[in-house]
């Protein structure tokens, strides 16, 4: 007769955990479904394209929003808006984070880190999508300070260090000869620290008008004029933010004159043979076409300027927005141009020969813009 061995305590609870699980309901269904699950975790993280904006005051963070609002209205491709630091650090993500496809940065900050080297052959590891619009740099102070040059010496927050802020401070401090002292966090805690007499300044770069300036309270602030300087701060054009933008900063009536810089939006230069690429690609084709629905309400005003044709100089394309961007609807003929292809395509002349109009002009500079414009529309439609 063959011994007999007795069954341990854990090896009959063992069992028991096994019998009882097979009898539990839904046990065969969870294991028939893993499939069906498994296809749809790769189709959901196939329909999805993830954008770094700067944080999440940030004009850059709420376009990107609406962006992803607009797609979401049919079935497709799924945009996901994450806050990031801004700058550098929105580069280093679209360069070295294996899931962000897309990067939203201001121009004057790419330029400076192609001409450091940060990121070695940056101009040919990055490529554009679309200039998006211009961001206005906000220098905001209390009420005793009149110019930047009263701020020498002073403490300044300039948000995440090498963020949007920081770099623009470098360059418009610089341009006037205005020793600072940086101090690097993020603008919620920067606004609260100025209104208690922490920090001297603020500045930052977001297209007006910005939620964060325009529910601050009237605590004795006002926005300084930025003075430009063409030859040290080549990537900037004039601008002017007035009491219309931020009434309780600005008196009625009231204009200050400041900067705008570019704000662009960036891929990281896929081979057009990749599946990143066809996605970035896929991206492009949904958002253009459906794009001038971002200029209706209740989205940021912003997108008034918004004009996918617009080009860098010294960048590369995504071949797909090349292709997608719609050329402007304008014969050598003006009269034949309707209203709205006439004001679409002289914005994007003012964009691409960095004018801006503020005020009234005379009607000498008016008949030489429009002369430009006409000299450009000739040459834009003989090339198409």
């Amino acid at each position: 007769m063959a011994k007999r061995y007795p069954l341990s305590i854990t090896t009959i609870l063992i069992f028991l955990t096994f019998f009882l699980t097979m009898l539990a309901p839904g046990a065969y269904s969870q294991q028939a479904t893993t499939g069906a699950e498994w296809k749809l975790r790769k189709q959901a993280a196939d329909n999805v394209i993830r954008v770094v904006a700067e944080d999440v005051n940030s004009t850059s963070f709420r376009a990107a929003s609406e962006i992803a609002s607009l797609l979401a209205r049919e079935d497709g491709l799924r945009l996901m808006t994450i806050s990031g630091r801004g700058g550098a650090e929105n580069i280093s993500d679209l360069l070295f984070l294996r899931d962000i496809d897309l990067a939203i940065v201001s121009l004057d900050t790419l330029e400076k880190i192609k001409a450091e080297n940060t990121f070695p052959k940056l101009e040919r590891r990055v490529a554009y999508v679309t200039k998006l619009f211009n961001e206005e740099v906000h220098l905001l102070a209390p009420e005793k300070a009149t110019k930047i040059q009263d701020l020498a010496g002073r403490r300044i927050g300039v948000g995440p260090k090498e963020g949007s802020g920081d770099y623009s401070a470098r360059t418009i401090f610089g341009a006037a000869n205005v020793q600072y002292k940086p101090v690097y966090d993020d603008y919620a805690l920067a606004l609260l620290k100025l209104q208690k007499g922490e920090l001297d300044a603020v500045i930052s770069v977001s297209g007006k008008p910005v939620r964060m300036y325009e529910n601050l309270p009237k605590t004795g602030l006002r926005l300084l004029p930025v003075p430009l300087d063409p030859a040290n701060m080549p990537d900037y054009i004039p601008a002017s933010i007035s009491a219309d933008d931020y009434p309780r900063l600005i008196p009625a009536g009231e204009t200050i004159s400041t900067v705008s810089v570019q704000n662009v939006l960036l891929a990281f230069n896929w081979k057009q043979d990749t599946k990143r690429y066809r996605k970035v690609s896929s991206f492009i084709n949904q958002f253009f076409p459906k794009a001038a629905a971002l200029k209706k309400r209740p989205n940021h005003p912003k997108w008034q300027e918004f004009n996918m044709s617009a080009r860098l100089d010294n960048w590369i394309r995504v071949k797909a927005a090349t292709d997608a961007a719609a050329q402007p609807a304008v014969a050598s003929n003006l009269g034949s141009c309707s209203a709205a292809d006439l004001r679409a395509a002289f914005t994007q002349y003012l964009a691409e020969a960095n004018i801006s109009v503020a005020g009234e002009i005379s009607k000498t500079d008016a008949e030489q813009i429009f002369k430009g414009f006409k000299d450009w529309v000739n040459t834009s439609t003989a090339n198409q």
